[in-house]
Formats: structure tokens, sequence, C-alpha cells
């Protein structure tokens, strides 16, 4: 109920035309139903009464009838299409605006894969349906009853055939789409599992080739193809089984009509043009059935992408990012009180137990091995999560109390996993600030010592990015994202292991660069020589905190700390000889 709801409240906004539509489909079909009774007047007074000046008269009324059937065919198909495809432009920007307001946790569970098919297939689906049905529901049942009535006008005895193959006809399509039905929705489950796997393998595909994985990967791309397929087959089975079951019912009673009509033709009872016309009555019925079978089959697939859809659209997101009107402090220190954090449906906490204070200005280092929850404690500090226990704090204001955008304005995250998107590196850049000039663009770029290396190249700021940055390398696209965050201006800057892919010089001259900013910086890094100045340094393992100070004070007092920071002074030392 509320599929068709959403659906008809969007319908009102084109009344006009959803109107039209179904209103010429009438017109249309009752052109097509005409045309047999005049038909049959013509065989039966022209052809073989002799009157040729019918043939003529009744020919040009048949011409003028099946024009206004056609035109009036033509301005329905173009209505139900006007209305459809505003239909999937307004459903997919609602669903694209409704997944831009998801947090982290939303997307987790839905996967990105599921909402590709949701906003491409799933709309499309019911755009298709909406087009069909704008036509097909008044259609069917039109021609259907339309028919069934001239049949009966036509000759009462020929009507006994229609009473007896009508329940048998009917029966066989409802056993049929009863069987079909449940199938519609593992079929989509089978699409967003397929859809999912090759989104995977092409975001990876670099990998795999790395790996030598190709013959792997492309054994678990056909599994789960097979998959997909195999559920289709058992719907276009059950699809292939009900044509040629209506065909031939029909055709019994065609036969039978004609069988029935040879009697009553000999005893003059009837003309040859009323069968002629009874037996395309019993073609248009059987059509009729055709487009219902279509229509309610197609409603049936529609009703699990509208279920699907409406999913996404009735999502709230998960975090409470209303705006408060509260903006965050302009001095204030950043403090983790007792924080724990597990994701949705995990009961292992992530993070646990986490305390400690950085004031304006200064650097909080992070060190761990994988897995140890940085990435995970960095992403609480803009609400990408929530914290499950605990508070975190900007100036005092807890940040669940402050506006979304302006915390989210006031903290520039550069990701582990760098994003930059097609088009040219002006367009990434204004990413982080929309106005952005091109001498605030340049001076980021020199920010993260990249600058040179743009402005090499012929088109400069306007070079294009391909698509996943393929032309630049690793190292430059780090850069590139973190001038784009600079340029932003943040109050709070978290580096995510993003100068990985740099070298040791380069790092140096972007450190050196970012120390001169006055912004709170959190940097997570793998080598303590590179963020042994930071004023703290927070060591975690397993969502837990090792120790916290700085690089003097946990050198003195945390053994894990001392043997991590030795055994890298050593590898180095060992690097050089």
């Amino acid at each position: 109920m509320k599929s068709i709801r959403i659906i008809l409240q969007f319908l009102k906004k084109h009344l006009t035309l959803t109107l039209l539509a179904p209103l010429c489909v009438i017109i249309e079909v009752t052109a097509e139903l005409v045309q047999p009774k005049i038909m049959s007047e013509i065989v039966n007074r022209g052809v073989i009464g002799g009157e040729t000046d019918i043939i003529t008269a009744l020919g040009l009324k048949m011409l003028i009838i099946t024009l206004v059937g056609v035109c009036a065919g033509v301005f329905s198909i173009y209505a139900a299409g006007q209305v459809s495809y505003a239909f999937g432009a307004d459903m997919r920007t609602k669903m694209f605006t409704r997944i831009q307001k998801f947090s982290f946790s939303n997307i987790d569970r839905l996967q990105t894969g599921s909402l590709i098919t949701r906003i491409t297939s799933d709309v499309t689906q019911v755009q298709n349906v909406i087009q069909a049905s704008m036509r097909l529901l008044f259609r069917a049942p039109f021609m259907f009853i339309g028919a069934i009535v001239m049949v009966f006008m036509l000759d009462l005895k020929m009507a006994y055939i229609l009473i007896i193959i009508l329940p048998i006809l009917l029966f066989t399509i409802i056993y049929i789409l009863k069987k079909t039905f449940p199938l519609f929705t593992i079929v989509q489950q089978k699409m967003d599992k397929f859809n999912t796997v090759v989104q995977e393998l092409l975001s990876g595909i670099r990998v795999v080739k790395a790996y030598v994985r190709e013959q792997g990967e492309r054994e678990r791309f056909e599994a789960s193809n097979e998959d997909y397929i195999a559920s289709s087959l058992k719907v276009s089975k059950l699809i292939i089984i009900m044509m040629p079951a209506m065909s031939f019912i029909m055709n019994l009673g065609v036969v039978g009509v004609l069988w029935f009509g040879e009697y009553e033709v000999a005893d003059g009872r009837l003309n040859v043009g009323d069968i002629m016309a009874c037996t395309n009555y019993m073609t248009q019925i059987l059509m009729s059935l055709m487009m219902a079978q279509r229509v309610i089959m197609s409603i049936t697939q529609a009703e699990a992408s509208m279920v699907r859809i409406n999913e996404v659209l009735e999502t709230e997101c998960e975090l409470d990012l209303q705006a408060t009107g509260v903006n965050v402090p302009e001095e204030g220190d950043l403090e983790f009180n007792n924080v724990s954090f597990r994701y949705e449906g995990s009961n292992k906490d992530q993070l646990s137990n986490i305390s400690f204070n950085i004031k304006k200005g200064e650097t909080l280092a992070i060190l761990g091995s994988t897995g140890s929850g940085k990435s995970t404690l960095v992403n609480l500090i803009p609400r990408f999560y929530d914290v499950t226990e605990g508070s975190i704090k900007i100036g005092g204001k807890d940040i669940r109390e402050i506006d979304r955008k302006s915390l989210q304005n006031s903290v520039g995250i550069v990701m582990q996993n760098t994003v930059l998107f097609s088009g040219s590196i002006a367009d990434n850049m204004r990413m982080g600030k929309e106005d952005a000039t091109e001498e605030e663009m340049i001076d980021a770029l020199k920010k993260a010592d990249i600058a040179d290396f743009v402005l090499s190249l012929p088109d400069g700021l306007n070079h294009k990015i391909e698509q996943d940055a393929t032309n630049i390398s690793g190292g430059q696209r780090q850069r590139i994202s973190i001038a784009r965050t600079l340029i932003s201006e943040p109050d709070i800057l978290i580096l995510d292991d993003s100068l990985s892919a740099v070298d040791l010089i380069t790092e140096s001259k972007i450190r050196k660069a970012l120390n001169k900013l006055k912004m709170t910086k959190i940097i997570i890094a793998q080598r303590i020589s590179s963020i042994k100045d930071a004023n703290k340094i927070l060591m975690i393992e397993d969502g837990k905190m090792l120790c916290y100070g700085s690089h003097d004070e946990l050198y003195k007092t945390s053994a894990e700390y001392k043997e991590v920071y030795d055994s890298q002074v050593q590898s180095a030392e060992e690097g050089k000889l």
C-alpha cells in the first residue's frame, strides 16, 4: 500500500497527462472494437451481397476510425512516457538526496552495490511499469469486456464457446502467476549480490592483476552470475509455459467458432462476415489477457523493486543530525572522555574506554598496528559514526550538540583510501572550498608540496583527472587530496595515514608546512620518526589505549612504545648499510 500511495502522490503532480493517457487508450480500444464489426458488414453486404457502394462507404468509415485510434494511441504513449520518465528522474533525485544524508552505518548495512541497483535498476523497473500500466491497465480490461460484449451482440450461441474456454484460460493464468510471484523478490536479491561482486572486482582490478588472481576472481564472478541466471530462468520457464498455453486454449476456442459457425452458415442463421468478426474478437480477448498477464507480472516485479526503494527513502540516518544552531567553539580543546564504540551488529567493542585531551593548535599522533582502531577513532570526530559510550567534546561542548554542518566544516579529514573525482584538479580543489580562487588553490598545493607538479602540466589546474585517478601516481593523489582539505581551512585537520605513498623527503616538507598552521592536527602514521615531534602521541592496540604522552615521556615510561621505536630505528640503520 505504501508503494501505491507514493506512486499516486507523484501522479497527482502530472494529473492532466495522467488522465489523458487512459482516456486516449479508451478511444483507441473503441476504434479497434468497432473495426471487426465494420469488416463483417463489408463482407456480408458488399462482397457477398454485391452492394459495391457499401464497400467504399464502410471502407472510408473504417479508415477514419483507424486514424482516430492511431492518433489516440500515439498520444497515450507520449503521455505515459512523459509521466514515467518524470517519475524516474524525481525518484532517483529523492533517493540520491536521501543516500547523501546516510551515516556510514547506514551505508555499511545497505551496501554500496545494493544501493546502486536500487537507484538504477529498481527505479527503471518501476518507471517502465508506470508507463505500461497507464496504457495496459485500461486497455486490457476495456478490450476484454468490450470484445466479449461484441461476441454476445453478434450471436448468443457463439458466446457459449467463450463461457466454456474463459474459466479454463483464467485458471491457467492465475495458477502460473501464483507460482511466479515469490520468485521476483529472489531474483532482485540475486541481482544485488551479483552487482556487489561486479563492483568489488572492477574497483579492485589492479589488485587482482597484481596477485595474478584473474582465474579465481573469474570463478567467483561466474558463480555469482550463474546463481542470478538460475533464479531468472525459473521465472522465464514459467512465463514461457504461460504464453503457448494461453494461445492453445484460445485457438481451441477459434476452432470451436469455425466448426460451429460452419453449421450456422449452412442453415442460414449466421453470415460469413459474422464468423470473421467473431474470430477477430476472440483474438482481441486473447490479446487482452496477455496484456493483463504482462501488467500483473510487471506490477509484481515493480512491487519488489518499490519495497527496496522505500527502504532507502524511509531509512533514517542513525545519527541525530538535526540542525541545532550551535557552532563549533572558536577556542577549544578536543576531549575524548571514556569513549567506546562498536559497529552495528557486532558484539565486540572496536574502541574501549579511550580518554585524552589535546589543546587547540596542538598535534596528536596516533600509532597502532593494522586493525587496532586508529581510523575508527578519527571517524568519530566528524560524526561519521556516533560513540557507543562516553563523549567527544570540542571546547567543552559535546559534538552531538553541535550543528552537523558546523562540525563537519570545522573538521577536515584526508581518508586512508584517497578518492579524487573525475574532472579537473581545480574541480577537485573546489570540493574543499566552492569559491576558491586560483591563488588559494596554488597556496594549498604548495603546502602539500604538489604545486610544482600541477603547474608543470600543460593544462595546470585544468588538468583532467581520470576515473579513479589512474593518470597520476598514488603519492600525487594523496598530496592533491591533502591540498583539497587544507583549502577549506579546517579547525581540526586529520591525516589518516595519508602520507604513506610519499617519500621521506617529501613527507618532511609537508610536515614542516603543516607545523606552521595554527589548526589542531591529528596524524595517523606508521613511522615514529616522522611524528615524534608531535605534542602528544597516542598508541592503541586492539581498540585500547597502550600509552599517551610526548615522545620523550613515552620512551621513558612505555615499554611497548620504546620497543616499537627502537625496532624502527634499528631497521632504518640496517637499511643504510
